[in-house]
């Protein structure tokens, strides 16, 4: 391998540890010990164009996407929580019931806690 190719890909590979650093260009040099003017001359220079692939067939296939399709959160962060329902029976008891109930159970309940006890 050409040693310029070589140098290109390790200036490559430092570019980019810098870009996910967080650090400023002095800081990441000075941790580095690098040069900050040939830090700055490859940062901002222009990117050599890459070879193209001798294989026509390795071209169409860097080429292909996948169609994405992105849906929405079921359910949005931000909806309000629904609140439940309360329902107060003739006898004063009370019973909350929460969005999306199950209506027979409702009404069992609602039989159970209306029968009157039995005397003995």
């Amino acid at each position: 391998m050409p040693r310029g190719h070589i140098l290109d890909l390790r200036w490559n590979a430092l570019l980019n540890d810098f870009r996910r650093s967080g650090l400023t260009q002095a800081e990441f040099c000075q941790r580095r010990g690098i040069s900050i003017h040939s830090f700055r001359k490859r940062l901002y220079q222009a990117p050599t164009p890459k070879p193209t692939p001798a294989n026509p067939r390795s071209a169409d296939a860097a080429a292909h996407f996948i169609p994405v399709t992105i849906l929405p959160d079921p359910i949005p962060a931000t909806a309000p929580v629904p609140q439940p329902l309360e329902l107060i029976l003739t006898s004063g008891r009370r019973i909350a019931v929460a969005p999306g109930f199950d209506p027979q159970t409702l009404r069992q309940l609602i039989a159970l806690v209306e029968e009157r006890p039995c005397s003995d």
